[in-house]
Parts: structure tokens; sequence; C-alpha cells
């Protein structure tokens, strides 16, 4: 079985001068030929399973983009909320004194989900430092990350 893809992104392609299409999962790249999992397809192989299922894929892959963006833009709104949130309570706090009792709403999965976010940045940079202390330290921080988000 093949080692998890850390910083799965899917890389999807349609030849302008053809109907052929591909799909490409790479770990962090941007680019189709980086893909560590490919699949293309022409109408010449239309007549082969594979055909189909490359077809299957390159529209799975596209909805899975459109996903992905659409939890990490409800995940930027609600980092928002909490902030919002947190505003509000301390100057209900300042307002109302001794008498206030703070009540924030808890967000298990936002947090999470923000921690993995950093902890993927600091991997990216760990990918690029110069020296092996650098690299230990960042990806340390990383799994730092995580785990705080766990708390």
């Amino acid at each position: 079985m093949r080692e998890k893809i850390k910083n799965p992104v899917v890389v999807l392609y349609k030849r302008e001068t053809s109907d052929s299409y591909a799909v490409s999962i790479t770990d962090g790249s941007q680019n189709m030929h980086d893909g560590l999992l490919m699949a293309s397809v022409s109408p010449d192989d239309s007549d082969y399973p594979f055909a189909t299922f490359a077809m299957v894929g390159y529209y799975m892959a596209a909805e899975i983009e459109k996903l992905r963006a659409q939890r990490d833009a409800l995940a930027a709104e609600n980092a928002a909320l909490k902030e919002s949130e947190r505003a509000f309570d301390a100057m209900c706090a300042e307002e109302h004194g001794d008498n206030w009792v703070s009540e924030l709403t808890e967000t298990p999965a936002t947090d999470a989900f923000l921690a993995e976010v950093r902890a993927q940045g600091v991997e990216m940079f760990a990918e690029c430092a110069y020296t092996l202390e650098h690299h230990d330290h960042a990806v340390a921080f990383a799994a730092e990350l995580r785990t705080g988000a766990k708390q």
C-alpha cells in the first residue's frame, strides 16, 4: 500500500485541442507532472473500462476541489465569527464587570482544522529549510500545533 500523501493537491487538466482529460494527485505541488497518482483519457480510449474510470476520476476530483474550497471558506467564516464572539464577550465583561459570566462557544472541529492548516504551513517551510537543525525544529513545531488543537 502507498504511503499517505501528506498534502494532497488534485490537479485537473482538460486539453483545449482535444477532449482528453487528466487527473493528477500531487504532494503539495500545482504541477501536474509531479503527480504521485495519475489518470488520463482521450476519445480514442472510450472503448476501454480505464477510460470510464479516468472520466469519473476527473469529475470526482473536480467535486472534491469544490468541497475543499467550500470547507476552507466555511472555516474562515467560522474563525471570524469566533473572533467576533470573543470581542463581544470582552466588551460585555468590561461593561458589566464581575456580574458578567463568559460562555464562549466550543468549536473543537474548527480548532483542529485551523491547527492542521497551520501545521501544514510549517511543514511546507520545513521542506524548504536549508539546514537539518531548522527542518527538525519546524517538524516538531508542526506536531506541537496539531497536539495543541486536541487539548
